[in-house]
């Protein structure tokens, strides 16, 4: 067992040092040009609702912009790209009535509302930013008046090791160096700002957390003080409310937790329509307890981001952490040091085992480290790939907040230098505007998992649910399919390695309902496993028709990856803004415009958004005066459980252990420093 805590005090080490690097990070909110002076423009009100109901997350964000000064001004709001979301409705009030926003091609998006602009008209477009930012321009914010804006995104919810979590991003991370240094950002909210959350599980909700915000979080529903029995399914509203205004400056992160008793499951949603061809449907999979301790040693290697953009108190808790984690270790471990800027230096020479000298010697040597300089993040992993030892288990971990941005930097360089080695890879990701697409997608190429992490995560949680999959086995080269009805169109295309707790998240389509096996496959530890059950795509299922925008978004997450490892858009390009354009998605090579109606009508523009989202929020009011639905297959008890019912894999209501009680004290000494 001492083995399992020298790999828990790696993912201790990473998160450790993650949560004070995301510490200086700028935020969301209204853009303005550095040299533009005092500026007249503000925003008044911010107010965002979420809905966490069937599996995934409806975000919408409300605002007004205000303008005290005596002529019209032009708006720009911008805030990080929420993991896997993409912008599905842009409102602008025009005539104090609302017009929903078009998905055009990015380039006629823009032409478009520069003609509006041009003309006097009032427009608004939305535009993707690549991974980092949502960047929203609105003309005009008339003088002396308030102009209102409504966003909506959608995204599909995972839930690991039974703890469910929704992030809303506002830090935006200081990865940009020419965007933050033609503008500066203000964060404030001069009137209402409040955060609302209603969140709908067809099983029991054990506990909520919102950390930073517990003292202040409303929280109603099952459990709560006032409420019904604890575990209770039934709807829970979470609140906050800030009258006298606030800033955006700081993510705002949910937890959930289910009750221990939840069983290992297989969920499928379906949406299809009375007479139409196709359906869609989103499954997902929740595996049972089947993965094994690891009793293998491994050689570790730690590559450490130094850039400039870690001075400051992110590099003193870096260092802080690789030397608390490296004194935990156990002499038959073997560990080296690897930091990168301008250029890798590996500081240890060499894998080293963890004996009290070398742990001291390793200690001085941190405490030269200094951070400077760029991020040429292909020499430190360059570095890492060189002098691995083939005989014996490796992992490299790597930590970083930014992006690549000296030498070979490509998506398709970097992944490139992967395929050349065999070695698992997991990625500690930063706050919101780190090139996430990059280091998932090294992660998952190498077999490993990539974790995000915010600086106001529940840091204590976060380590837990990240020690629990480098202990256990994982399953390698996951497979689903599905046998009977014809089902098509999968995505995501690969599901890579699972680990303990992870879910499996699979949308697809169907031409014909009727019954169909589900067959979950992989390998632990060599072995062929194998895991069936059945499950019914109906004829008629529309109370979910936000499912099609959801597989379009994974179909759109595939072909980017493809198009991100070849370095070349090609024909991909067209096949992504032909699905983007169908279902009404931003991306990065679409954009969502606003025009008044008679504008919209004189440009040709279809207005196939505003029908879907008649549609949606159709389907949203019935749901929400509805109690949660059970979606599991094997409600039907002519359908098997995948998995016995057995009970899903959770963190668990024990002791923490003497090395988490440990780790709770140093992440208390951190939090004073702070």
């Amino acid at each position: 067992m001492k083995r399992f805590k020298f790999m828990a005090v790696l993912a201790i080490m990473a998160l450790i040092a993650l949560a004070g690097m995301a510490s200086n990070s700028t935020a969301a909110g209204l853009l303005k040009p550095v040299d533009g002076g005092d500026s007249t423009l503000g925003m008044k009100s911010h107010r965002v609702d979420v809905t966490i109901n069937n599996g995934f997350a409806r975000t919408e964000v409300d605002q007004i912009f205000f303008n005290s000064g005596t002529r019209d001004l032009e708006a720009v709001y911008s805030f990080p790209v929420p993991k896997d979301a993409s912008l599905s409705e842009l409102s602008l009030w025009i005539n104090g009535k609302e017009v929903v926003g078009e998905v055009l091609e990015k380039e006629q998006a823009r032409k478009t509302y520069a003609d509006q602009k041009a003309r006097g008209n009032q427009a608004a477009v939305a535009e993707k930013n690549d991974y980092k930012t949502f960047d929203v321009k609105v003309y005009p914010v008339a003088a002396n008046a308030d102009t209102r804006i409504r966003l909506v995104y959608y995204q599909p919810l995972e839930i690991d090791l039974n703890v469910g979590r929704y992030v809303y991003p506002l830090e935006a991370g200081n990865v940009d160096e020419e965007r933050i240094a033609f503008w500066e950002t203000d964060t404030r909210v001069k009137e209402r700002f409040s955060f609302h959350a209603a969140l709908k599980s067809s099983f029991p909700v054990k506990d909520i957390r919102m950390p930073g915000y517990q003292n202040q979080a409303v929280i109603t529903g099952p459990g709560a003080e006032g409420a019904g029995e604890e575990g209770e399914t039934a709807a829970h509203d979470i609140r906050l409310d800030f009258p006298e205004g606030g800033s955006l400056d700081k993510d705002i992160v949910l937890y959930y937790r289910l009750d221990d008793t939840v069983p290992a499951r297989v969920e499928l949603v379906p949406f299809r329509e009375a007479g139409e061809r196709e359906g869609k449907f989103m499954l997902v999979i929740t595996p049972g307890a089947d993965l094994a301790p690891i009793t293998a040693g491994a050689d570790w290697t730690f590559v450490l981001d130094v850039s400039g953009s870690m001075g400051g108190s992110k590099i003193s808790t870096l260092v802080a952490g690789v030397r608390k984690s490296i004194k935990k270790m156990t002499p038959d471990h073997r560990f080296r040091i690897i930091t990168f800027n301008d250029r890798a230096r590996e500081i240890t020479r060499g894998f080293i085992p963890a004996t009290p000298e070398n742990v001291a010697k390793a200690a001085v040597l941190l405490d030269t480290v200094e951070a400077g300089g760029s991020t040429n993040l292909y020499d430190g992993l360059e570095r890492a790939y060189g002098g691995l030892d083939a005989d014996r288990i490796n992992g490299i971990i790597l930590v970083t907040d930014g992006v690549a941005n000296v030498g070979p930097s490509t998506h398709a360089e970097l992944l490139d230098l992967h395929r050349k080695h065999d070695c698992r890879l997991f990625t500690f990701v930063i706050g919101n505007s780190a090139n996430q697409p990059l280091l998932g997608d090294l992660a998952e190429a190498s077999g490993g998992f990539s974790m995000n992490i915010s600086s106001h995560d529940d840091l204590i949680g976060r380590i837990l649910q990240a020690k629990t999959k480098m202990v256990h086995q994982s399953l390698y080269d996951t497979r689903v399919r599905f046998k009977g009805e014809n089902v098509t169109q999968l995505t995501p295309g690969d599901l890579g390695n699972l680990y303990q707790g992870q879910q499996i998240v699979i949308f697809g389509a169907y031409d014909s309902p009727g019954r169909v096996g589900v067959e979950l496959s992989g390998r632990i530890d060599g072995r062929e496993a194998v895991w069936t059950t059945q499950a019914l795509l109906p004829e008629t299922d529309t109370e979910n028709p936000e499912i099609e925008r959801l597989w379009a978004m994974s179909t759109i997450k595939d072909l980017m990856k493809t198009i991100r490892a070849s370095g070349n858009p090609g024909e991909l390009k067209e096949a992504v803004v032909d699905l983007a354009t169908e279902y009404s998605l931003v991306t990065d090579y679409t954009s969502m415009v606003v025009l008044s109606e008679q504008e919209m009508e004189a440009a040709g523009i279809e207005r196939k958004n505003a029908k879907r989202v008649e549609k949606e929020r159709k389907a949203q009011a019935a749901r929400a005066k509805a109690p949660a639905k059970d979606y599991r297959v094997s409600r039907d008890e002519s359908a098997k459980p995948m998995f016995a019912n057995k009970p899903s894999p959770g963190i668990g209501t024990g002791a923490l252990g003497p090395l988490f009680l440990g780790l709770a004290c140093l992440l208390r000494r951190f939090r004073s420093r702070k």
